[in-house]
């Protein structure tokens, strides 16, 4: 008797799960402990607890694991009150303490991941990392600065020489963390910066040019702004370019910055330009946000605030989190797409790769490459046996001599980045559908599902063919019918 009432208390506790913050009837909270399936009664948590675990697990497990516990969670998790809080316990801020920035999440990722995208800025490591594009005179050089610099720390500075020298750096945002998605949807602003000085005794040129790139290399804004030019016997200090590119529209996938110039007196070595301290950024979405970089890392909040919590280990969210089952939070889980180090939500739902009107010859053969085209050729008919799926009313026929199609998936561009594919490794389903002659008395059958799993990183596109003949060798399109094709990203729980 004492075990069916066990059972049946068990199930109600379940069955609560579903309710704010798992609160039983009697206001405590239904927590699974151990290997076996029993639950026990702990007292509910306060949501002002429940903020404060939040706010001291690190920010890309917040958005891609505890926002998907529930409701109530993901209301906490996107309030601008948390991000707000969080930025001013790890020393993040606007300049202007009277500005809003509206959106504090987004100020927050994007001020963490705040970084110069140029490499050896300073000439600290000669010209590693730079493409030299000219190389005239008696070529480009680096030496200590002959005139101090605004900041102490920037000690080297690349020289110019009598003949037009340029160097050039190309900037893969997807490497750098800024993937397709994140570029396209948010436009965030992209700060320049370029630092030059002449030399006193000799007249010089100064030039730079900045291009926002798509996936091709073709520009999609350019900022080039009129050659500089510095008369002989100057005494001018170091000068600062700024542009900042905004709202430059979708597509933006590489940034190439090319820089240099020339003296004017064509003077043998080394008396044209100097310029160093070169730097492109990613900013806030309002550049009048200028983050105060953090003193103190996230761990070790006591030293930017001492009065917050410690840090909680990952053992006591482990069982806050366990109020909700396993299965669904690995699920929901799927659904977002890490970018890095701090991740942002970027994709609501996983759907087919290939479009409805690709898979069912709706639109003819557009999208699809023919590989082999042989007998009668590749044909397109209404379907003349019916499909389990009624919304499909179109085939492709194949002829006596071989007939196979093709599509080349890219990921990148489906919005799976290459973050997502290698760190997640999702499941990648594929389908087909295919039939004979409806005059042999066949119907449909699934030719083939596959789901392709623990693939390992590196996956970038997915080639997908298919096709057949007949085998009798009749003139006409007496081959295989194929329809409905499908490959999907799929969560982790699918068979």
């Amino acid at each position: 008797m004492r075990s069916k009432q066990v059972k049946l208390a068990d199930k109600r506790q379940v069955s609560q799960l579903k309710t704010r913050m798992g609160q039983s009837q009697s206001g405590q909270s239904m927590l699974k402990i151990g290997a076996g399936a029993s639950y026990c009664a702990v007292p509910a948590v306060p949501e002002a607890v429940v903020e404060e675990i939040l706010l001291n697990v690190p920010a890309h497990q917040v958005v891609r694991v505890c926002r998907l516990v529930c409701a109530e969670w993901r209301d906490l998790v996107d309030s601008n009150a948390h991000w707000k809080e969080r930025c001013r316990r790890e020393g993040i801020h606007p300049w202007d303490s009277n500005i809003n920035p509206g959106d504090w999440r987004q100020f927050y990722f994007i001020t963490k991941k705040r970084r110069n995208l140029i490499k050896n800025p300073k000439a600290d490591d000669d010209f590693n990392e730079w493409t030299i594009v000219q190389n005239g005179g008696n070529y480009w050089a680096s030496e200590e600065n002959r005139k101090p610099f605004p900041d102490e720390t920037v000690t080297k500075c690349f020289v110019t020489s009598y003949g037009l020298c340029l160097k050039q750096q190309l900037i893969d945002l997807q490497k750098e963390g800024y993937n397709g998605v994140f570029m396209d949807k948010l436009q965030p602003p992209i700060k320049i910066s370029d630092w030059c000085a002449p030399r006193f005794d000799c007249g010089c040129q100064y030039e730079v040019c900045v291009e926002l790139l798509d996936h091709k290399k073709k520009p999609i804004s350019i900022f080039q702004p009129e050659k500089v030019y510095f008369q002989q016997w100057n005494d001018e200090p170091w000068h600062q370019m700024t542009h900042v590119f905004r709202e430059y529209g979708p597509g933006v996938r590489f940034i190439r910055f090319t820089h240099g110039g020339v003296d004017t007196q064509f003077w043998a070595g080394h008396y044209g330009i100097r310029v160093t301290n070169s730097s492109v950024e990613i900013c806030p979405a309002d550049e009048g946000y200028a983050p105060v970089p953090p003193q103190a890392s996230a761990n070790s909040r006591e030293d930017t605030n001492p009065g917050a919590s410690a840090a909680m280990s990952w053992d006591t969210a482990e069982q806050i989190l366990l109020n909700v089952p396993a299965r669904e939070v690995a699920n929901l889980r799927l659904v977002i797409i890490p970018t890095g180090e701090n991740a942002v939500e970027e994709k609501e739902s996983i759907h087919g790769i290939i479009a409805e009107s690709q898979q069912t010859g709706a639109k003819g053969f557009s999208e699809w490459k023919i590989v082999q085209n042989g007998g009668d050729l590749w044909a397109i008919e209404d379907n003349a046996i019916s499909i389990p799926n009624h919304s499909v009313s179109r085939y492709y026929v194949t002829s006596y001599g071989m007939c196979m199609k093709q599509q080349v998936i890219d990921l990148e561009k489906e919005g799976y980045s290459s973050a997502f594919m290698d760190h997640m490794q999702p499941l990648i389903k594929i389908s087909d559908w295919y039939a004979p002659r409806n005059d042999c008395g066949a119907v449909y059958h699934i030719i083939m599902t596959h789901v392709f799993r623990e693939f390992g990183s590196g996956v970038r596109f997915i080639r997908f063919t298919h096709g057949g003949k007949d085998t009798q060798f009749w003139a006409g399109h007496y081959g295989i019918r194929v329809t409905n094709s499908s490959v999907e990203i799929c969560p982790a729980v699918v068979s």
